[in-house]
């Protein structure tokens, strides 16, 4: 079924049992009260003026599978090329009649009908690789063609920011073993596997002499490792007064127990902090199934699983301060639309992108200038590309992240706004 004007719908609240915005922004403002070193806790940032959001980054590492995740219903030719793998309309729910949202990731529903929540279908690079390293590479340095940059596009836009309070130590954490390659190059960016145990260990009594005398060693070392270290130095004392480990969550909240749940949770109790960090990198990992896929029981339902329960318990968590959060979901690729041999999908081309936060998230919404699935439709047996991530990635910078110039982030690229967020 080809259809090649964009395909949209305002959500409602009439599914049973969806929260309303108001309901759901005022979910976890009992967990909301965690002091910074001041003992008073920051003032939230309005997104006006110099204010600007704490983007929020989740990538779905390994190419995720769009096509089993909001699934067009209404396409024979899908069901022709997933005999035994093709999510069928009976287990989703219709998004605008036309997508549906596989029964899996429920917990997404109601973010969508309470209109925080919009889903990009068909959106991906234009660059061919089917290469998972290639593809996320140019993803992240944001050169979807010509050479190679030596920063992602997140890292640009801090280097070309101001900060949002001359006292921030770190601008940007990815909580994980290393820094992505979307903050690489950036000012004040650095990796935290686990922030419930980032600090100096050693007895308490003598940890101000040895934060000093590390200070000292830090000003007197060569780039990078003197500026790097004195860094994370500064974001030790800026997170020490935080829960990272036992803060109550508000009543009916939950993150799945799992590395990625305590990631999210993390990230929520930063946000909630008033800490003046910009942008948190989570990852979701696992998402490479060339076998025994399962788009409802099995390899992938557990990845969907995990992903809708954690989004919902980070934006149930976050409450009112949703309204100052943009989170972006993003794979480097979707799979291919024929199921293989060894029931899974080899790499393919387009795939689907979230955007979720408050009242500015213009949720509800499932853009797609489809392209069809038909064969003569497809990009080498895949879902074409039709919207370029870079127009999502750019809407949220100028939009959100107050950009100072989205040229330097995004080099060389006019984006076409969606309309995704005020």
């Amino acid at each position: 079924m080809n259809n090649p004007s964009k395909r949209s719908i305002q959500g409602t609240n009439h599914w049973p049992g969806a929260h309303s915005r108001r309901d759901v922004l005022r979910m976890g403002a009992a967990g909301g009260a965690f002091a910074m070193a001041s003992g008073a806790r920051a003032m939230a940032r309005p997104q006006t003026g110099g204010g600007r959001d704490t983007l929020v980054l989740v990538f779905l590492r390994g190419g995720a599978d769009a096509l089993s995740m909001v699934v067009p219903t209404q396409e024979a030719a899908l069901y022709a090329a997933r005999p035994t793998l093709g999510v069928s309309a009976q287990n989703t729910t219709s998004l605008d009649g036309f997508f549906g949202l596989n029964e899996v990731g429920a917990r997404l529903l109601p973010w969508y009908l309470s209109g925080n929540l919009a889903f990009v279908h068909a959106v991906g690079s234009p660059n061919p690789t089917r290469s998972h390293f290639e593809a996320m590479r140019r993803l992240e340095q944001g050169a979807m063609t010509g050479g190679v940059l030596q920063e992602g596009w997140l890292a640009r836009h801090l280097r070309d920011t101001a900060p949002p309070t001359p006292t921030s130590s770190a601008r940007a954490i990815a909580i994980d073993r290393t820094l992505p390659t979307v903050m690489q190059g950036g000012p004040a960016a650095l990796p935290i596997l686990t922030l419930a145990e980032f600090g100096l260990g050693g007895p308490p009594a003598t940890r101000l002499a040895r934060a000093g005398r590390l200070e000292t060693m830090m000003n007197a070392a060569p780039l990078p490792d003197g500026p790097a270290g004195l860094t994370n130095l500064s974001t030790i004392e800026q997170l020490a007064p935080l829960d990272f480990g036992g803060r109550p969550l508000p009543p009916g909240v939950d993150y799945p127990p799992t590395k990625f749940g305590q990631s999210l949770y993390e990230a929520a109790t930063l946000i909630k902090s008033g800490a003046p960090v910009e942008a948190i990198e989570v990852d979701s990992g696992g998402w490479d199934h060339h076998g025994f896929l399962g788009p409802l029981d099995g390899r992938f339902a557990l990845r969907l699983r995990e992903l809708s329960w954690g989004l919902d318990g980070l934006m149930s968590d976050l409450g009112g301060d949703a309204d100052r959060v943009t989170i972006v979901v993003m794979s480097e690729f979707g799979r291919r639309v024929d199921e293989n041999g060894s029931g899974g999908f080899d790499h393919g081309r387009g795939g689907v992108a979230m955007v979720l936060g408050g009242s500015h998230v213009n949720g509800g919404v499932v853009h797609s200038n489809w392209p069809g699935l038909e064969p003569a439709d497809l990009d080498g047996k895949a879902l074409a590309v039709t919207t370029d991530i870079r127009d999502v990635i750019s809407e949220v910078l100028v939009k959100r992240m107050n950009t100072a110039n989205l040229a330097v982030a995004l080099p060389n690229y006019t984006p076409s706004f969606l309309g995704l967020v005020n």
